[in-house]
C-alpha cells in the first residue's frame, strides 16, 4: 500500500476513534447535573456508564470476526455510522433509562471501530511501521478523554450536557465522508463462526453479577430481583463453559485462563482496573459534594488522571523492557493501591490537593501498568492467538471496570465514600500479589533488541490500551 493510502488509513481510523471516545470521560464528570436534570440517582446512573462497558465488551471479540467475515472496512463504518444515529437519539433522552438505552446503543456501536481500526491499520502498514501507527492510534485513545475534560465541562456549562452528544454529532458527520472514501477493504477470511451461545451465556452471567451488587444498594438485599440475580449467574456461567466446550468457534481460546503466563498479568490488570474505575465514577460525586465543585471545575479537577495515563504508558513500556514486565507491573500496582489511600486520606482530611495528588498518580499508575501486563500475556501467546488473547484481555479488563463502578456504587451507599476507598485499598493490594505471579521475558541486553522490544510493548499496549475510559 502506498505511503498517501496509508496515511489515509491512519487518519479515517483516528478520527473515528476520536468522536467515539471523547464523550466518555465528561459524561461522568457531569453525572451529578445529568442526575438532577432527570431526577434520578447517581445509583441509577451509574448504569450510564456501567451497562455500555458491559455490552460492549463481551461484543468486541464478535465485533473482530464479524470484520473478518464481512470485511473490517464495512463494520468499522458501520458502527460509526450507528453511533451517530443512536448519539443523535441521545441528544433527546427524556428520563435516565432513555438516556442508559441509547448510550448504550451508541457506545456498543461505536466499540465496533476498536478491532475493525486495528485489523485495518495492520493490513496498511508493514510489520516494521506497525509500532509508530498503533501508538498514534493508542496516543488518540488515551488524549481523547483529556480533550472531552479540557472543553466538555465548559460546554456542559454553556450548553448543558446534552450539548455533547449534539458536538458528538457533529464531529461525526463531518468527518464520517473522509472515512467512507479513504479507508480501503481488508481481504475477508474464510470459516470464521461465532459463538452466539458463549456470547450470550457470557454477558447474562456477567449483567446478573453486576446487577446483583449494583441493586443491592438501592432496593436493599431483601429484594426479590436480587436472589433471582444470585441465582441467574451460576446457571450462566455453567452454561457458558458447557458452550465453550462444544463450539468448534469457541469466544475464548481453550484454556486460556488455565494458563499462568496468560491469567496472572490479566487478573493483576483486572484487579487494578477494577479499583481505579471505581475511584474514577466516584470522582465528580464526592468532588460535586464534599468541595462543592460544578462540572466545569469538576472537569478540570479530573484532568490529570487521563494526562498521567498518557504520560505513563510511553514510560511503563520502556520500564518494562529494561527492568522486565514483572517489575513494571509491580510499580504500577503499589502506585494504585497508594492513590487509592490517598483518596482516602483526602476525603478524611477533606483535603481538596490530596485527592488531586491521587487522580494523578492513578493516571499514572495506570500508564504503568498497562504496558507490562499486555507485554506479559501478550509473551504467553501464540501468533495463530495474539488477536483473540489480546481481544480477551481487553474484554476482561473492561468487566473488571464495570464491575468497579458497581462495587464503588454499592459500597458507598451501604457506608459511605471512606468505605469504598477502604475496599479499593484492598482491591488494589490485591493485584500487587498477582503481580508476583507474572513471568517477565529477559530483560534485552543490546541496543537493537531494546529497540525491538520496546516496539512489540508499544505494539501489544496499543492493543489494549483504555479500558478505563470507554463505555
Amino acid at each position: 500500500m502506498d505511503l498517501q493510502q496509508q496515511r489515509r488509513t491512519l487518519w479515517s481510523t483516528l478520527m473515528g476513534i476520536f468522536v467515539v471516545a471523547w464523550p466518555s470521560v465528561i459524561l461522568v464528570a457531569a453525572l451529578p447535573t445529568i442526575a438532577a436534570d432527570l431526577g434520578t440517582d447517581a445509583s441509577t446512573l451509574s448504569w450510564v456508564i456501567t451497562l455500555p462497558l458491559l455490552v460492549s465488551s463481551v461484543l468486541l471479540p464478535t465485533f473482530g470476526r464479524l470484520g473478518d467475515l464481512f470485511g473490517h472496512r464495512k463494520v468499522f463504518l458501520w458502527g460509526l455510522g450507528l453511533s451517530i444515529i443512536t448519539a443523535a437519539l441521545t441528544v433527546v433522552a427524556w428520563d435516565a433509562w432513555s438516556l442508559i438505552l441509547f448510550r448504550t446503543l451508541s457506545q456498543t456501536a461505536g466499540v465496533a471501530t476498536t478491532p475493525t481500526a486495528i485489523a485495518l491499520i495492520m493490513a496498511a502498514f508493514a510489520p516494521k511501521d506497525r509500532p509508530k501507527a498503533l501508538g498514534a492510534w493508542s496516543g488518540v485513545t488515551a488524549f481523547s478523554p483529556a480533550l472531552g475534560l479540557m472543553f466538555g465541562g465548559l460546554l456542559v456549562a454553556a450548553l448543558g450536557w446534552r450539548g455533547v452528544f449534539v458536538m458528538q454529532v457533529l464531529l461525526a458527520a463531518a468527518f464520517f465522508p473522509f472515512c467512507v472514501r479513504w479507508l480501503r477493504e481488508t481481504p475477508l477470511a474464510e470459516k470464521v463462526g461465532f459463538d452466539v451461545v458463549g456470547g450470550i451465556s457470557l454477558m447474562i452471567a456477567s449483567g446478573s453479577v453486576l446487577y446483583f451488587f449494583d441493586r443491592a444498594a438501592a432496593w436493599g438485599w431483601g429484594h426479590p430481583s436480587i436472589w433471582v440475580a444470585a441465582l441467574i449467574f451460576p446457571i450462566a456461567v455453567v452454561s457458558f463453559v458447557r458452550a465453550e466446550g462444544r463450539t468448534s468457534d469457541p469466544l475464548l481460546p481453550p484454556g486460556l485462563f488455565r494458563s499462568r503466563r496468560f491469567a496472572a498479568p490479566v487478573s493483576a490488570e483486572v484487579l487494578s482496573i477494577c479499583a481505579g474505575n471505581g475511584a474514577f465514577f466516584m470522582a465528580p460525586l464526592l468532588l460535586t459534594s464534599l468541595f462543592d465543585t460544578n462540572v466545569v471545575s469538576t472537569s478540570f479537577l479530573m484532568l490529570p488522571l487521563p494526562l498521567g495515563m498518557a504520560v505513563g504508558s510511553p514510560v511503563g513500556g520502556r520500564v518494562a523492557v529494561r527492568i522486565g514486565e514483572r517489575a513494571g507491573a509491580t510499580i504500577g500496582a503499589v502506585a494504585m493501591t497508594a492513590a487509592m489511600g490517598l483518596f482516602l486520606v483526602g476525603f478524611l482530611m477533606e483535603s481538596l490537593p490530596v485527592f488531586v495528588v491521587g487522580l494523578v498518580i492513578m493516571g499514572l499508575a495506570h500508564g504503568m501498568m498497562r504496558p507490562a501486563t499486555a507485554s506479559a500475556a501478550g509473551n504467553a501467546l501464540q501468533p495463530e492467538f495474539f488477536g483473540v488473547g489480546m481481544a480477551t484481555m481487553r474484554m476482561t479488563s473492561q468487566l473488571g471496570g464495570a464491575a468497579g463502578i458497581s462495587i464503588a456504587v454499592t459500597a458507598t451507599a451501604l457506608g459511605g465514600y471512606g468505605w469504598f476507598y477502604a475496599i479499593g485499598i484492598g482491591i488494589a493490594a490485591l493485584s500487587i500479589v498477582a503481580v508476583r505471579f507474572v513471568l517477565s521475558q529477559r530483560p534485552p541486553t543490546s541496543r537493537a533488541e531494546q529497540i525491538e522490544a520496546t516496539e512489540r510493548v508499544e505494539t501489544d499496549t496499543a492493543l489494549t490500551i483504555s479500558p478505563a475510559f470507554e463505555g
